[in-house]
């Protein structure tokens, strides 16, 4: 099954199972930045009072592509998840490097917690005047970059966003993690000139919000190869985008967190992974943390079920926290 196909049946499905609705979170130069809804079809036709958990996905793409959501990879299981916990289950855009120095995509993160807290409420009842989400059971998932960010969430922002619990697919792409991106010992000049001629090109004030796969698939992988994402990520005096910066500014207990890893990943390294959960542990004793490691590669969980013992067993370990 090529890209295409796998992305139509994906999007099928979302459409059988939940109505979309499209909001702007927040603007920025004239560009409105959007988070989908999607809500689940089974209050469609209820019209007494109702709740429903609410399960927010980052989409992947290295902060560099990616869409809200890339029907690609929104893996069956958390579909699966969002779908059987009859959740209100939201995707949030944002703003996309080296268009937008990284550092600043975490500033959209924030805003979008900040907008679901004081505008989710209203946004659900115009919908559906009975329905209420329950921002007292509320999680986070992403795969890739979007692992990073729901991470990132937990770390630096969950005064706002009140998460309950974390999943985080491959997400190791903390700046400080020694195996993060390393530069190969003998780079491939051609791939170092197609990460220059894009960023050359870039317009600065451009907001890029949106690029599904194979959308800038060169540029990404040929920064992935050569060692160049922090390039594409741009200037980071604070440090904000590494570990450190974010266990400093952790509030003392963090949510319980799902880390999930492959251990012949490609592209987010395995070693990443193992020392971002060795590090969590370390500097914050209290964390929960469950670290599953699987076969395969980035994405290799890409048509695991429910049904699937190792997911099965993560899952009940986040509901545990998500759903009391």
């Amino acid at each position: 099954m090529d890209y295409l196909e796998k992305g139509k049946i994906v999007e099928a499905e979302l459409q059988a199972r939940f109505d979309r609705v499209n909001v702007t979170y927040k603007t920025v130069n004239n560009t409105p930045i959007e988070t989908a809804i999607f809500i689940p079809k089974t209050f469609s036709s209820r019209t007494e009072p109702a709740t429903a958990p609410v399960l927010v996905h980052f989409h992947g793409g290295g902060l560099v592509t990616g869409s809200n959501p890339d029907f690609l990879f929104l893996v069956d299981w958390v579909r699966e998840l969002a779908h059987s916990t009859n959740a209100i289950f939201i995707s949030p855009a944002y703003r996309l490097a080296p268009e937008t120095p990284a550092v600043d995509i975490l500033d959209d993160i924030a805003d979008f917690w900040t907008w679901l807290h004081a505008d989710l409420p209203a946004t659900i009842r115009s919908l559906h005047p009975h329905l209420t989400p329950d921002l007292s059971r509320l999680a986070a998932v992403g795969e890739s970059a979007g692992g990073y960010l729901a991470l990132q969430s937990a770390f630096l922002f969950n005064r706002t966003a009140k998460l309950r619990a974390i999943i985080a697919q491959y997400p190791a792409l903390h700046t400080d993690l020694a195996a993060f991106n390393p530069r190969p010992a003998k780079p491939d000049p051609a791939l170092d000139a197609v990460v220059a001629e894009y960023v050359k090109g870039v317009v600065p004030g451009t907001v890029r919000t949106s690029t599904a796969w194979p959308g800038l698939a060169e540029t990404n992988i040929a920064a992935l190869t050569n060692g160049l994402m922090r390039r594409l990520f741009g200037a980071d005096a604070e440090g904000r985008l590494t570990l450190g910066y974010a266990l400093r500014k952790a509030e003392e207990v963090l949510p319980p967190v799902w880390v999930v890893q492959g251990d012949e990943d490609e592209l987010v390294a395995k070693g990443a992974a193992d020392e971002l959960v060795e590090r969590v542990r370390a500097e914050r004793p209290g964390a929960v943390v469950k670290y599953t490691v699987r076969p395969g590669g980035h994405g290799f969980d890409g048509e695991n079920t429910l049904a699937d013992g190792w997911v099965a067993e993560g899952v009940e370990f986040v509901k545990g926290y998500w759903l009391a």
